[in-house]
Parts: structure tokens; C-alpha cells; sequence
């Protein structure tokens, strides 16, 4: 049985599913919205490490789609209704924008030894979605149907499809892979983003009954429990 779609986990797969049905066919408004780490660098299009994350470049479109669809309905709304919607979307959005703002410092450090590639889709905010998941639900399991199956089983086929998706479309696309592997920058650090937000490190207390309160400092209080220890 699917959870509900909680709404900021589906706001953000609407604002993807809009900008690139809309935009995403426009070669202007595609060129306008994908991240070019040499041309934010020379003071252009400075917007562009926040818009990539909600396009998905011409051809993948459909398939990238029905990915995010995925992970924002079933994982995405787990982690918000655990979390709430307002921690949710603060930690895949700084996580996102953490792993595109890294290939941007990567330009910035090794400047022309960086190969030029194009960085489109919300591949970071899936990712850290997946690895939150798995850190926060790792010793639960999960319901599909009468299936029982454990979330880090789920992270671990998610997980590196979302890290590996940019590479493998850049590869088939022709490029080599020694001028490639930059496209696995952005998940791989959205995931680094995701564990440090958790922290898993953490002891955390167990959850349990509330137990009865103990009066501390009063040491002439007693319960009255039958009329016979009541004082006259």
C-alpha cells in the first residue's frame, strides 16, 4: 500500500513535473535553466545552481519524471510526515544546492583541468531523500502489499541509481569517462549532506510509555489512596 503523498514532498515533484513539461523542450529556456559551471563562474547566470535541481534536461524528461515521482511519493513522504514538511524541505533543498555549489567550488579550485560538462535535474534532491531514509528507518521495515522488506534493502538499489543516473546518461551521450565522472559530484555530496543532517553517529534515547512523575524536593507529599489515610 503507497503512503499518502504529503504535500512538500509533492510540491517538489509538481515544481519539477511543471518546469520541465513547460520549459523543458525550449532549447532558450532549457539553455537558461541548466547549471554551466563556467559561466556562473564569469558572473552569469548565477541562478542556475538552484533552477537545474527542478528541470530535467531534453530526452529524459519522461523517464527522470517517473524516477523523482517515485521517490518523492514513497520515500519523500515518509521522511516528511516523520520529520515534518518544513525540516524535509530544508534538508534536500541545502543538500541539492550543496552538491551543485560543489562542482562550482570544483570549477573555482582546478579551474581549465575540470572538464565543461552541463548539470540538469534533481538527482541531489533524490538522493538525499534515499540516504535520509535509510539512516532514519534502518532498523524498521516497510509494508508493500503483504511484503515485508527492510528500507535499507530500498536505499540500496535507490541510492546509487540516483547517484549513477547523471553519469551513465553522460556516457551514453559520448562522453569519455575520464571526462565524465564530475557528473557523480552532485549526489555523491547531497549524500554526504543528508548523513551529516541526520547525524546517525548520534546515541539517541529510546522511544517509550511516559512513566509516572516523581515529585523531587517534597518529601512530605504522599498519595491519598484510601478515606483511612486521610488525616483527621
Amino acid at each position: 500500500m503507497l503512503p499518502r503523498f504529503r504535500r512538500g514532498a509533492f510540491a517538489l515533484f509538481a515544481l519539477v513535473f511543471l518546469t520541465t513539461m513547460l520549459l523543458g523542450d525550449r532549447s532558450s529556456f532549457d539553455s537558461a535553466l541548466t547549471l554551466r559551471p563556467a559561466q556562473v563562474l564569469d558572473g552569469h547566470q548565477w541562478w542556475t545552481p538552484l533552477s537545474a535541481l527542478f528541470h530535467y534536461p531534453e530526452g529524459l524528461g519522461l523517464v527522470g519524471l517517473l524516477w523523482t515521482l517515485s521517490i518523492q511519493w514513497v520515500i519523500g513522504s515518509r521522511l516528511e510526515g516523520f520529520w515534518g514538511t518544513t525540516r524535509y524541505l530544508i534538508m534536500v533543498l541545502v543538500a541539492g544546492l550543496v552538491g551543485y555549489g560543489a562542482v562550482l567550488g570544483l570549477g573555482l579550485g582546478f579551474g581549465a583541468s575540470v572538464p565543461a560538462l552541463a548539470y540538469a535535474g534533481p538527482g541531489p534532491l533524490d538522493t538525499a531523500a534515499v540516504v535520509a531514509f535509510a539512516w532514519v528507518f534502518a532498523n524498521e521495515r516497510m509494508k508493500l502489499n503483504r511484503t515485508e522488506i527492510s528500507p535499507l534493502l530500498v536505499a540500496g538499489v535507490a541510492g546509487p541509481i540516483s547517484v549513477g543516473f547523471p553519469l551513465l546518461v553522460t556516457l551514453v551521450a559520448g562522453t569519455p569517462i575520464a571526462q565524465a565522472w564530475p557528473s557523480l559530484i552532485p549526489g555523491a555530496v547531497a549524500a554526504a549532506v543528508a548523513t551529516v543532517f541526520v547525524q546517525p553517529w548520534r546515541k539517541r534515547e529510546k522511544s517509550g510509555k511516559v512513566g509516572p512523575t516523581k515529585l523531587r524536593g517534597q518529601p512530605h507529599l504522599r498519595v491519598i489512596r484510601t478515606p483511612d489515610d486521610m488525616l483527621n
